[in-house]
């Protein structure tokens, strides 16, 4: 009798447990996360190659499926080329010009979270936004010191430099790993594509979400 009464309480209290939790997660309506990851940026002028990236978002839960975000993405590639316009990381060669780029994604999403919340939680996502980019190339004349033979830069001339708006769409795949209700991991990879094909952005972030 008294262990039948023991198990009685304890599953009343895991079921309250549960309620409480489920209950609590549904209240968290609002949601904040930020992270870092790689980027890609195409560009038919040079080949960026892979540079570090930072994001964030902002959004707002429905419901455990359904949910609206607004992200911030910043990335920024840098090299130097040969004349020929090949990058020239870690080569000795005699760099030609310099490629720096300034890249900020802001753009709305729809996001769907497949099936019901888990502590592995997958989710697709799909919007629009805006796109900017800040270029400037920087032409580099060099020279050869005939005492030392070393290399040396005599000018640097900025012969680019140009910011222009692009809209995008884009699209998403990723999960959320919770470690509670409110706290999780999140990684996901995202596209955006703008009016042509060839100045796609690509990101893979590893992000922290916090839900309030």
């Amino acid at each position: 009798m008294i262990f039948r009464s023991v198990t009685f309480i304890a599953m009343l209290t895991v079921h309250l447990l549960i309620t409480v939790h489920l209950a609590e997660s549904q209240q968290q309506k609002f949601k904040i996360g930020a992270g870092a990851g790689l980027a890609i940026l195409s560009n038919p002028a040079v080949d960026h190659g892979k540079t570090a990236a930072i994001g964030g978002f902002l959004g707002y839960r429905f419901s455990n499926n359904f949910s609206l975000e607004t992200g911030f993405h910043f990335g920024r590639p840098n090299r130097v080329y040969n004349s020929l316009g090949i990058a020239l990381d870690n080569s000795p060669d005699i760099p030609a010009f310099r490629y720096q780029v300034n890249q900020y994604n802001l753009d709305l999403s729809t996001v769907y979270h497949l099936g019901r919340r888990q502590p592995f939680h997958p989710f697709i996502y799909g919007g629009a936004g805006i796109m900017r980019r800040d270029e400037t190339r920087t032409d580099i004349t060099t020279s050869i010191d005939e005492v030392t033979n070393q290399t040396i830069i005599e000018a640097q001339d900025i012969v680019k430099d140009s910011s222009t708006y692009t809209p995008t769409g884009h699209i998403g795949i990723g999960a959320e790993i919770y470690f509670f209700y409110n706290l999780s991991a999140r990684i996901e990879s995202k596209l955006w594509v703008p009016r042509r094909w060839d100045n796609r952005t690509f990101m893979l972030l590893f992000t922290a979400s916090y839900y309030f």
